[in-house]
């Protein structure tokens, strides 16, 4: 049996492979390694050395978003709830919204704080703790 190669919530069937246990069916080429070995950027690839992982997908680092939603917390546009489940629904994926969030959460770090310092540090300072600063910013989904 071929190693099963995970990211995030997902973990991947290809066609043609035996074992189907995973829960995300890849259509393009097999996965055969990571782009990176550890961190946000440890996205399986194919053997063309191409991402096996949806740029729409909000498990993708540099999610191309079509949806936005102002949050007051963060006093910026992040990616809307409802945008980022309906990836999650169509590939028949049950995630629950907290851990969504989550990503939402991560991209904004990725594609927006990590370029403003200081905003960050004044954002763990106000609120002492991530989980305090995301209970913050999504009430109705985190408490």
């Amino acid at each position: 049996m071929s190693e099963k190669f995970v990211y995030g919530p997902l973990v991947y069937n290809y066609f043609g492979e035996e074992d189907d246990s995973g829960n995300y069916w890849w259509s393009g080429l097999p996965p055969v390694g990571y782009e990176q070995e550890s961190g946000v950027w440890r996205i399986p690839v194919d053997k063309n050395g191409n991402q096996c992982l949806e740029g729409e997908s909000i498990l993708h680092p540099n999610c191309r978003v079509e949806e936005f939603e102002y949050n007051e917390v963060f006093e910026a546009d992040l990616p809307k709830l409802e945008w980022c489940r309906k990836w999650f629904d169509e590939n028949f994926l049950i995630v629950p919204d907290k851990l969504i969030v989550k990503y939402i959460f991560r991209w904004h770090i990725i594609n927006t704080l990590n370029n403003d310092a200081h905003k960050w540090k004044h954002l763990i300072d106000k609120y002492k703790s991530i989980d305090k600063l995301m209970e913050a910013a999504w009430p109705d989904v985190m408490t």
